[in-house]
């Protein structure tokens, strides 16, 4: 294969990943027991960071990252994001898109400091994606969006509560802990798909 048609490829590649983190985001979401959703748009994000480096894995990050600020703007996320909006819709997408390149991005450095263990460098880089996705909100939350958070809090009769405690427990809450765990479980499966790509 000639170095044109490597790029090539590989764009194509990142392409549909592209295309597959647009249509979990937007389209397929799976219902859990309660309230709960778990979303997998992180595992394409993660793919894309193993197989292609951190660069490539910020690009797509910057995807998911962007779809979600589109749909923060159009109101489709719920009341408190509505509520950032409103506040200050700049931060509320730069906050998005910030969290997106960071969900792609770290793992994306990890496993490249891991591919001598792959499978452990894929674990890790799977669960990481959450923790940057997650970690970004949550700091968000509690600098820039923190009075937002408290009037939320207080729509909702839990006025009284800590920031810190109304950030991680309540917002962040049993979603967070699903899509981590999800992540992890479907971590062997990312790496098969890592490694029937690279034979390719």
């Amino acid at each position: 294969m000639t170095n044109t048609q490597a790029k090539t490829l590989r764009l194509v590649e990142l392409g549909l990943l592209a295309a597959l983190i647009i249509l979990l985001q937007t389209v397929i979401v799976i219902p859990l027991p309660g309230s709960l959703t778990l979303s997998l748009v992180l595992v394409p994000i993660v793919v894309g960071a193993i197989l292609f480096g951190p660069a490539a894995g910020a690009l797509l990050g910057g995807v998911f990252g962007v779809v979600v600020a589109i749909m923060a703007v159009q109101g489709q996320l719920g009341l408190l994001t509505n509520m950032m909006v409103a506040y200050n819709p700049l931060l509320t997408v730069v906050i998005c898109v910030l969290k997106g390149v960071a969900a792609g991005w770290v793992p994306g450095l990890i496993a490249a400091s891991l591919k001598g263990k792959p499978m452990l460098g894929t674990v890790l880089a799977a669960a990481a994606a959450p923790l940057a996705n997650t970690g970004i909100f949550v700091l968000g939350m509690l600098t820039v969006f923190r009075g937002v958070m408290l009037e939320f809090a207080e729509n909702i009769g839990m006025g009284g509560t800590t920031a810190v405690y109304f950030a991680i427990v309540v917002l962040v809450g049993v979603n967070f802990i699903v899509e981590f765990a999800a992540n992890l479980i479907l971590s062997p499966a990312i790496a098969s798909i890592v490694r029937a790509v690279k034979k390719m």
